[in-house]
């Protein structure tokens, strides 16, 4: 008896240590595939490749954080950016939409270019 209680034991422990692995696969997987769909979605709908970054940390599983950036001139002509994404979450990623998902939406800031003024010295043969 006291081994059938053992086994039984051990088999509902693997069983949800398998449950929970499938289910982070699965929210992992997601965000993947939504890394590299949602630009492309994005520029299908405003006409402008945006820059997105997506940010899943494997101690906050169930919290995702989505920065993406427009140009100043498509965020002053659409408002409703950040509804078009969660929108497109729950529709073809159903297992993220589950999760908290943060969405920050800024304008792109293109990098200052840095002028390096490099003075050459010929060196002096003696």
């Amino acid at each position: 008896m006291k081994k059938f209680f053992k086994n039984t034991l051990i088999l509902a422990g693997v069983a949800l240590a398998a449950h929970f692995g499938v289910k982070a696969y699965k929210r992992i997987n997601g965000v993947i595939r939504l890394s590299k769909s949602l630009g492309d979605f994005l520029y299908n709908v405003y006409g402008v490749r945006p820059k997105v970054s997506i940010n899943s940390g494997i101690n906050t599983i169930n919290a995702n954080n989505i920065k993406v950036q427009f140009p100043q001139e498509i965020l002053d002509k659409y408002t409703d950016i950040e509804t078009t994404i969660r929108e497109y979450i729950d529709d073809f990623y159903p297992e993220l939409a589950k999760t908290r998902i943060n969405i920050e939406i800024s304008p792109l800031t293109e990098p200052e270019e840095e002028n390096i003024d490099i003075e050459i010295v010929p060196e002096t043969t003696d």
